[in-house]
């Protein structure tokens, strides 16, 4: 009979223990499960309104777009194709040629008497080119004046000068002339942007350039103005001027530099595609000539 109750007491004393050491971890878990419950929840609901918006918002945009893109007939649609694949052309050429424009922005706008330049127009030095668009050693020629500008911090303009040669010709005449009718319309930067795009297109010698109305165009032209300009012939007085004070100066071929320091008014010529150290050479001997000149007339 002790023994029974001393197994009870044993079993109470037990069932207490665990119930009293349970509870507590029961009680977190059942919590635990309670709020994820509640969480799962509110996450379908959130997440089920969230979704029905968006429905609603791509059903509104569907809607809109049913509207901008239904079409009476196949011949509207193809005039909204074609108007949209004309839009985008448009875009496209006008990036490339304010790229283009971008290389030679240290060209001004505009230019007194007609005169080509690029770069400042109060330079201490000019590098004055009499230049053939046909002449493939002009072609290769034509980066190293630019150079020699853009690094000069506004010390040394160039001016171009045409002299077309006579085996090159028609094409270097035509081109000479083509540059021109450019520069009415689009001014001196547009001049030599067109310039730099026929050295590229050409295929020298006096071959030409394939589609000249694509260049035209390609520099932001308007086509049928040009087409106008260059029939007029209203510019070929001013090629042969430069053509004649070429020879005047006995120049037979082309490129032909003359490096002129404004400053003293003295100049020396430089035939052929020479390197941009040889006309660095000059400039440099003017310099020190003219601060010997100043020196000795103090």
């Amino acid at each position: 009979m002790t023994e029974q109750n001393n197994n009870s007491e044993y079993a109470k004393t037990l069932i207490d223990t665990l119930h009293k050491g349970l509870f507590p971890f029961v009680a977190v878990v059942s919590l635990i499960i309670a709020i994820t419950s509640l969480g799962v929840g509110f996450y379908q609901m959130k997440y089920a309104r969230l979704s029905e918006q968006k429905v609603a918002e791509l059903e509104t945009k569907v809607a809109t777009l049913q509207g901008q893109l239904s079409f009476k007939d196949q011949s509207e649609f193809e005039v909204a194709v074609a108007a949209s694949i004309n839009k985008f052309v448009a875009q496209k050429q006008q990036t490339d040629i304010d790229q283009k424009y971008a290389q030679f922005e240290a060209a001004p706008e505009k230019v007194e008497d007609g005169k080509h330049i690029y770069g400042e127009l109060g330079a201490r030095f000019t590098l004055v080119e009499f230049s053939d668009m046909e002449c493939p050693f002009c072609k290769r020629f034509h980066e190293t004046p630019k150079q020699i500008v853009d690094a000069s911090k506004g010390n040394v303009n160039w001016q171009w000068k045409h002299m077309p040669l006579d085996f090159h010709n028609p094409a270097a005449h035509k081109e000479a002339l083509a540059a021109e009718c450019i520069a009415e319309q689009k001014g001196n930067r547009g001049f030599w942007v067109f310039v730099n795009d026929i050295f590229h297109h050409s295929q020298g010698n006096g071959g030409g350039v394939a589609d000249l109305g694509s260049i035209v165009t390609g520099v932001g032209a308007d086509l049928d103005v040009f087409r106008e300009c260059f029939g007029s012939g209203k510019y070929e007085d001013k090629v042969e001027a430069d053509i004649q004070k070429a020879k005047s100066y006995g120049v037979n071929g082309t490129p032909a530099t003359f490096v002129v320091d404004n400053q003293t008014g003295k100049s020396q010529l430089l035939g052929g595609a020479q390197p941009a150290q040889a006309i660095m050479a000059v400039m440099r001997k003017m310099m020190i000539e003219s601060q010997q000149d100043d020196s000795a007339n103090q």
